[in-house]
């Protein structure tokens, strides 16, 4: 005999049903995730084991009150009964075995969640309860509403024969290691990762996944935990590349203590399969591309790396830097992108306009007749003696450069984020030398620079 339970939560968001899911497999083997707040538990079987179903359900509101929330259970002979006795009941509401019509009957219709269209239309019939709809000729429905009609009938009588859409928690990657005596070197302890992640690697190929964030945990000799974290540059499942990350990641940050058991999780993803183009070069290899990254990542650390990003900031030099993004973009998004990387794009900034064109498969350009200069930026600024009269640079001083200033302009003030304890203010000049030298200084609380020269 079937006897399907709802757990039900009013007004649920996503991080509850986690939680509902959890309940569930508890009491019973069989649970479907319906929706947020919504849960299905099949109960053949079960009815001796938690001492009958009005024990059950006491449990379960109890499992969730645990929890904090407050729950409702419907039990019943089908989905659609067992749902509607949660939302339509009190705490507790049980319809006995072939009863679910009669006990539903009295349910209002928006149980069934119509569309605006259908339940104003069966407003216009006086259709107000389940019981209202159930006893309509299914002929005559199905006439007027098609197969949408019976569809309803059948879920207000209580008749579902849908089976439960079984749900099963995602597989937990994780593989740990104990060691026999405590690991002080870097080299063992990085073999012993290793073999972790060849491990780990080996479940993610045979589920047809990826991992795209390793995290591990090292219980450490003083009784203390040392944990740490590491991204591939692009999701990967091949052992040596997560090899030589986590041997770079540990390198670049080693335990303070011998280590005596080692946990190493991944996260795993289904990574996009993108088809090549023809006329696309082809992408770097993910096993070689992480390991490099892996050993820049012990060298200048994980900040380091990327791609660097201008910041909306008036700020000199403001920029932070992104992960490298390495999946193809697709569709209309790409096909654009090709067309601006394939021409250079007029200029949109201030200045010479340059007005590009093709003809005969040459490329021509039409340059105003002002010059254009190229900035070539000291990276990082060099310290300059500027030496000053009436307030105006005269003479510069500054490593592989030194000379009379015979011209200037400036100075041009920069300055913001004077609300903020990371304040800015500096004042620049572009000047030229004796010898025909064009360069910028900038000068702030810290004192002069030679911030770049015009070529």
């Amino acid at each position: 005999m079937i006897r399907i339970a709802c757990l039900h939560v009013p007004d649920a968001d996503a991080t509850v049903q986690s939680a509902l899911l959890d309940i569930a497999l508890r009491h019973s083997p069989s649970v479907e995730d319906v929706a947020p707040g919504i849960v299905f538990l099949d109960l053949r079987g079960l009815g001796r084991l938690w001492g009958g179903e009005e024990e059950l359900a006491r449990r379960l509101l109890q499992a969730v009150a645990e929890r904090g929330w407050t729950a409702r259970v419907g039990i019943a002979g089908s989905r659609a009964g067992a749902r509607f006795a949660a939302r339509a009941g009190e705490s507790v509401t049980i319809v006995p075995p072939g009863r679910d019509a009669g006990r539903l009957g009295v349910a209002p219709l928006a149980l069934l969640d119509l569309g605006p269209e259908m339940a104003a239309l069966l407003a216009r019939w006086g259709i107000r309860t389940l019981g209202e709809l159930a006893d309509l000729p299914a002929r005559g429905l199905a006439q007027r509403l098609g197969d949408e009609g019976p569809r309803l009938q059948r879920l207000a009588r209580g008749e579902d024969p849908t089976p439960l859409r079984l749900w099963t928690p995602p597989p937990v990657f994780e593989e740990s290691a104990e060691c026999a005596w405590g690991i002080e070197a870097l080299e063992p302890l990085g073999d012993l990762m290793a073999g972790l992640a060849e491990a780990l690697c080996a479940r993610l190929r045979r589920d047809e996944l990826t991992a795209d964030a390793f995290a591990w945990t090292c219980r450490l000799a003083d009784r203390t935990e040392h944990e740490g974290f590491c991204a591939p540059a692009a999701p990967l499942a091949d052992p040596a590349a997560a090899a030589a990350l986590l041997r770079a990641s540990l390198a670049a940050r080693p335990p303070h203590a011998a280590v005596e058991g080692i946990t190493l999780r991944a996260h795993p993803l289904r990574a996009p399969k993108a088809q090549p183009r023809f006329d696309e070069p082809p992408g770097p290899s993910p096993r070689l591309l992480t390991a490099a990254l892996a050993r820049l990542s012990g060298l200048v650390g994980a900040s380091g790396i990327g791609a660097p990003e201008l910041l909306d900031s008036h700020r000199p030099d403001a920029m932070q830097m992104t992960p490298f993004v390495l999946f193809p973009l697709q569709g209309e998004r790409a096909r654009g992108l090709r067309r601006e990387n394939g021409i250079p794009l007029p200029h949109r900034g201030r200045g010479p306009q340059f007005e590009l064109s093709r003809k005969s498969g040459e490329a021509s350009a039409e340059i105003d007749q002002v010059a254009v200069l190229a900035v070539r930026r000291m990276r990082p600024p060099r310290p300059a003696q500027v030496t000053l009269a009436a307030g105006v640079p005269t003479h510069l001083r500054a490593i592989g450069l030194a000379g009379r200033i015979v011209t200037g302009a400036g100075p041009w003030r920069v300055s913001g984020e004077w609300w903020t304890d990371d304040a800015f203010v500096q004042d620049e000049w572009d000047v030229e030398l004796g010898d025909g030298t064009l360069c910028r200084l900038a000068r702030d609380a810290r004192g002069w620079r030679l911030e770049a020269i015009y070529d």
